[in-house]
């Protein structure tokens, strides 16, 4: 995929700025570019991609259309660098969890712990992701969406295997534990969404990740 931010006069994903953009006369404000990324993660998460127009998102984000059209080019340019965003921010928490010391099982629970902490700072993020992936078409540009998804599994199985091979876990189907653990993930990740009253966080993700460690972990004598 394309960069998806672009500056004056760079397209994004092939998309020109509209010819009214008068992104020329508009001076850099990284300020104003943040306020433009939460205001549309917001109203895009909340009314639906389609029904999110320019001007609301600049009266949001309190800057005039041509600071919009300066960054992002056009809204499916701010739609794209919004995944974009959130897709750099994945990688560096796997990334990170990956790097940490300790055991297999130990680096898999903190990097499913990163995760939910990551979908409960950046829920409007995550609440887009789902209305688009598994909502109504709303003219949304393209964005591989399973790419996001299949990183996590990507690095969770690695980190199984690894368990496996070094003897922390017991032989088994590599990707049933992985499934296994990424439903406790999912578990978590959809409290988060629907139900944070009932602040399941990383406590209760944990409780189940020692339920499905206690039966994969191999058998010391």
């Amino acid at each position: 995929m394309a960069q998806a931010v672009g500056k004056a006069g760079t397209p994004v994903d092939g998309i020109a700025a509209p010819e009214h953009a008068e992104v020329g006369t508009v001076a850099p404000d990284e300020g104003a570019r943040q306020r433009l990324l939460l205001a549309a993660t917001r109203l895009f998460a909340r009314t639906g991609y389609a029904a999110t127009s320019v001007r609301e998102i600049v009266e949001a984000a309190g800057v005039t259309k041509p600071v919009l059209y300066y960054y992002f080019q056009s809204k499916e340019g701010l739609y794209l660098a919004i995944l974009e965003e959130t897709r750099r921010v994945m990688e560096a928490t796997i990334a990170e969890a990956l790097a940490a010391g300790g055991g297999a099982c130990d680096r898999i629970g903190g990097l499913l712990e990163r995760m939910v902490a990551l979908v409960r700072q950046h829920i409007d993020t995550v609440r887009l992701i789902h209305s688009v992936f598994y909502g109504p078409p709303q003219g949304a540009p393209h964005f591989e969406f399973e790419t996001l998804h299949r990183r996590l599994v990507e690095a969770v199985r690695g980190l199984v295997v690894e368990g496996m091979a070094n003897g922390e876990l017991r032989p088994a189907d590599p990707d049933d534990v992985t499934w296994a653990l990424l439903g406790a993930f999912e578990v978590a990740n959809g409290l988060e969404l629907h139900h944070p009253d009932l602040h399941f966080g990383a406590d209760g993700l944990r409780r189940i990740l020692t339920l499905i460690f206690d039966g994969v972990r191999a058998v010391t004598r």
